[in-house]
């Protein structure tokens, strides 16, 4: 591609308005006609338009610290954020007692009289006077920058994904410039450095994030005073709270510190003025303040001054981590080179006609980078670990009934499974919190995970239509994360002392909260099933949900193996296979589609962003569908209903809900239901900058950065213990391919997995010795394993059971009828 004349600039007496000439070349062309500094990476984006809005800016980040790059040569704006930054606006305190009006609350649902049980919890929050939410999550500050404004020959941003780097270049007649931004794991530090073959000169500032006229309030309320200094080679922000709590944060700070080759820096108005420099290098770190009566500048400063000025060896630090990281996964469906080169602006343009095989293999990796990008302190919230607005929608906190579960589907499958410690030490960071939810909302041993949280695990959400309070699936949900790490990795450590304890302790809620109807199966009262309201009825709140019913069943099952694995609480088993025994079973509604409610009277209702019925077939497969054709037949009903809904929405809100369905359709089989759900998420719901939306073109919003790699690798390999089934779900339009590095339950690796028509080729590392059913699609015609064992499941043709040796590759060959 060859952006000569791609940006006409106007003259200096105005502002810096790029107006976009196209012209696409190849990338030799573009190497040849400008120099290195315009190197396309070979796994990454290419940009042909600065960011107009921070959503669509370029993104990097080390899961602490994140930088979002708007990509304006001249007039540049880098926006910085901190996983910790949650806003203190409500002073805290205990949780409402719903549990002392829970049988009120149960016997209204059990008379059918659902909106008078909703208002409950928020007739006594009132009356509690709890009307707090979460705290949300702020951007840092601004990196502002400014150069001469001149005319603009060529132009590109981009982003590597193996090294992490967000870059913008450019050429004018004063030389060719490359300004580069990462965030270093190993050196915890935002590391930024401008390069050319022409002297530097700009100006650097650091900036309080704009304010919104209608933001104006809430900073107000937050926010008591912001102080932003320059002197010397440094640069210095600090942000205080109005609202100080104990153990609470109470600021934070910032802290840069500008290195030069050649050149001259002085202050001027609270800038950094460079002049005639050959290379600029700016480190910054953030952190976090508590006490801030202490400022940590001095602390920030040393810590800054002990670091390396040399550009290539910070990044080969961070690179060796970061790119390891996502270089273990990689997927080629065989897109077109030339369109591999493509600007994100024209790949997403073209997927208005078609979705391009480079397209999805660009989001796979643009996902999988956005994710390793946003966890490490946390796991993702609603927007990662980034922000460009001070009101960020639901306050981009961390929401359980959904939202953060499709971030991290694809973490473990993708062979990332260290990343997930942020997900586990969030969650037991807050266990003494869901010991009080569960204790104060349901009246119940073990734990209650809310279905939104931020800086606490605390339920905050009390409202008479969204009756979040009255959820109980979180801790569920959450638990059969820990368990599936154990399953992945074979970690009997993580599962004696963080998978089990989690899982138990959900268990022991259910233990207290179902009890016994008429019928003597339990019932779940109160009952909720995210986000939607049966068709006959207004009020969300119910009795037995199907997805309640699922997440327990999946949960006291799990329970019962970890316990069996660690020879502990034979008890316990007893209990939890009596409670299994007596769960409501799946029902098939009068439409032919899977019931959401498993209550008398309580009707579909498919015209809905949420797929909650479809859990059991979220993350696995659950045998009392998967081995009943009539309730298969009635999950493929549901996805039908489903995907009507959103060809009338247009996609619609809330990608995720999406990715519940591609993932339901890939574990039943359904490739063709399963590829169009991944060209809808590939081709509507991306930034210019390869960032994720909730909506159709806007709301940015990590979900499918993590969902829609987990719907590819489902459609291609799906595991048990001792099962592994390769391309399940393949489409027709997938008719060759390879995908590398998926880590599999059994603590298996696919090295890589291609297949050509009927041929398929697979590598697999097995991390212990174990026999394992390899399944396929359709019979197997032949079959090639060297130096293993195999036997044939005559009643079985698309089965062969393999013996794999411990930590030794294993190559298959295989042709399909």
């Amino acid at each position: 591609m060859n952006f000569k004349n791609l940006y006409q600039v106007k003259t200096k007496r105005l502002s810096c308005v790029l107006v976009p000439v196209l012209i696409f070349m190849s990338t030799a062309t573009l190497n040849a006609q400008t120099n290195t500094l315009f190197k396309i990476p070979l796994r990454g984006i290419t940009s042909s338009l600065p960011a107009t809005i921070w959503e669509n800016s370029l993104i990097t980040g080390n899961g602490t610290m994140g930088a979002l790059v708007m990509g304006q040569p001249y007039k540049e704006t880098i926006i910085l954020s901190h996983a910790k930054l949650y806003i203190p606006l409500n002073k805290p305190k205990q949780l409402i007692n719903q549990a002392s009006r829970l049988t009120e609350i149960q016997t209204l649902l059990l008379d059918g009289r659902y909106k008078e049980a909703a208002k409950i919890p928020a007739q006594q929050r009132d009356i509690e006077g709890f009307n707090i939410g979460i705290d949300p999550f702020i951007p840092a500050f601004d990196i502002r920058i400014e150069h001469p404004i001149l005319p603009i020959k060529n132009y590109l941003r981009t982003v590597n994904y193996e090294t992490g780097e967000a870059n913008v270049n450019w050429k004018d007649s004063s030389g060719t410039y490359k300004r580069t931004i990462f965030v270093s794991r190993p050196d915890s530090v935002i590391v930024l450095s401008i390069k050319g073959n022409g002297k530097i000169n700009c100006s650097i500032r650091f900036a309080q994030r704009p304010i919104e006229a209608k933001q104006a309030q809430f900073v107000s309320q937050g926010i008591a005073n912001m102080q932003i200094n320059a002197s010397g080679q440094w640069l210095t922000y600090r942000s205080e709270f109005k609202n100080k709590y104990t153990g609470g944060l109470e600021g934070y700070e910032g802290v840069g510190k500008i290195t030069l080759k050649g050149g001259k820096v002085k202050v001027e108005q609270g800038k950094l003025v460079i002049s005639q420099a050959d290379e600029v290098l700016l480190l910054i770190k953030i952190n976090p303040s508590y006490n801030y009566k202490t400022s940590q500048i001095p602390l920030l400063k040393a810590e800054l001054s002990a670091k390396s000025t040399n550009y290539d060896e910070l990044l080969t630090r961070h690179a060796q981590i970061h790119g390891e990281l996502f270089n273990r996964s990689k997927l080629d469906l065989g897109g077109a080179d030339s369109d591999k080169v493509l600007s994100s602006e024209a790949l997403l343009s073209n997927a208005k006609k078609q979705v391009s095989f480079a397209l999805i293999e660009k989001v796979y990796d643009a996902g999988r980078y956005n994710i390793i990008s946003a966890m490490g302190t946390n796991p993702p919230n609603l927007q990662g670990i980034w922000s460009g607005t001070w009101t960020a929608p639901w306050s981009a906190g961390f929401t359980h009934d959904g939202n953060i579960q499709t971030a991290i589907a694809s973490v473990l499958s993708s062979n990332m499974p260290e990343l997930m410690s942020a997900y586990y030490n969030y969650h037991e960071r807050n266990l003494a919190t869901y010991r009080d939810n569960a204790r104060l909302l349901f009246g119940t041993r073990g734990i209650h995970v809310p279905a939104s949280t931020s800086n606490t695990g605390m339920d905050t959400d009390f409202g008479e239509t969204w009756c979040l309070s009255l959820w109980t699936g979180g801790a569920g949900w959450t638990a059969n994360s820990f368990y599936d790490y154990y399953l992945y990795t074979g970690d009997q450590k993580f599962l004696t002392e963080h998978a089990y304890p989690f899982m138990k302790e959900s268990a022991q809620f259910y233990e207290d909260f179902l009890k016994p109807g008429k019928d003597g199966k339990l019932v779940f009262n109160p009952s909720y099933s995210p986000e939607n309201n049966p068709s006959n009825g207004t009020s969300q709140a119910t009795i037995n949900a199907t997805m309640d019913v699922m997440i327990a069943r999946q949960l006291l099952r799990n329970c019962i193996a970890a316990a069996v694995i660690l020879k502990i609480d034979e008890g316990e088993i007893e209990i939890w296979k009596k409670m299994l025994l007596k769960l409501p079973e799946y029902k098939v509604a009068p439409d032919g589609t899977l019931r959401e409610w498993l209550w008398p009277d309580l009707e579909e209702n498919h015209k809905h962003r949420h797929s909650s019925q479809l859990y059991a077939l979220f993350d696995e497969k659950d045998p009392l569908i998967t081995n009943y054709p009539r309730l298969v037949k009635a999950v493929n009903r549901t996805i039908d209903e489903k995907m009507k809904f959103r060809i009338e929405e247009d996609g619609g809100e809330m990608s995720f809900g999406l990715v519940q369905l591609g993932l339901a359709a890939a574990h039943i089989g359904e490739g063709e239901k399963a590829n169009q759900i991944v060209k809808w998420l590939s081709g509507k719901y991306w930034s210019t900058g390869m960032g994720s939306y909730h909506n159709v073109g806007n709301l940015f919003n990590t979900d499918i950065s993590g969902g829609l790699p987990a719907v590819i690798i489902q459609m291609l390999a799906y595991s048990e213990q001792g099962l592994v089934s390769l391309i399940p779900a393949l489409p027709k339009e997938w008719s060759k391919g390879t995908i590398e590095g998926l880590l599999l339950r059994g603590h298996i690796l696919v090295k890589s997995l291609s297949w050509n028509g009927k041929h398929v080729e697979v590598v697999l590392k097995s991390a212990v010795a174990q026999n394992v059913d390899l399944k396929f699609p359709r019979s197997i015609e032949s079959i090639s394993v060297e130096k293993i064992k195999k036997m044939k499941y005559p009643v079985h043709p698309e089965r062969y059971m393999i013996s794999l040796p411990a930590d030794e590759e294993v190559k298959v060959v295989v042709d399909l009828e």
